[in-house]
């Protein structure tokens, strides 16, 4: 499956690293082998996408379930110790990654989820800047 890099996707890394959410080694050795597992599909064949603190369904602020979206998670990143998010489209035989974020409420979680919903419509009618593949 190719991994499609969006322009919201890149900026939110870009003020991610700039805050220092994450290290250069944290970055090198485990969030981007973790999204390079994207290119195997989904449903994925590794077993950390079977794991909910890992992968799992966007939802809105009801908690339905958002079609094409996904969430990729990881726990006590960077010094802060922080929840870091990436939230993932998978269409078209695509996974897009549209934006990166620290967790630091279920609120912040919703905002970020009714984002995706947007950038879902976007991508789905081709309304999106594409800033590299994995």
């Amino acid at each position: 499956m190719d991994i499609v890099i969006t322009e919201w996707a890149l900026d939110s890394y870009l003020n991610l690293k700039h805050a220092n959410t994450f290290t250069d080694a944290e970055y090198k050795n485990t969030i981007r082998p973790d999204v390079e597992l994207l290119k195997d599909g989904i449903p994925s064949p590794h077993a950390q996408f079977q794991n909910p603190k890992f992968w799992g369904p966007a939802t809105d602020m009801s908690g339905k379930t958002i079609q094409h979206g996904h969430k990729m998670k990881w726990h006590n990143i960077g010094s802060g110790r922080v929840q870091l998010r990436l939230a993932v489209v998978v269409l078209g035989g695509k996974s897009f990654l549209c934006q990166g974020y620290v967790k630091t409420s279920d609120f912040v979680d919703k905002k970020e989820m009714a984002k995706l919903k947007n950038r879902i419509r976007d991508i789905s009618t081709g309304h999106y800047t594409y800033r590299g593949s994995l």
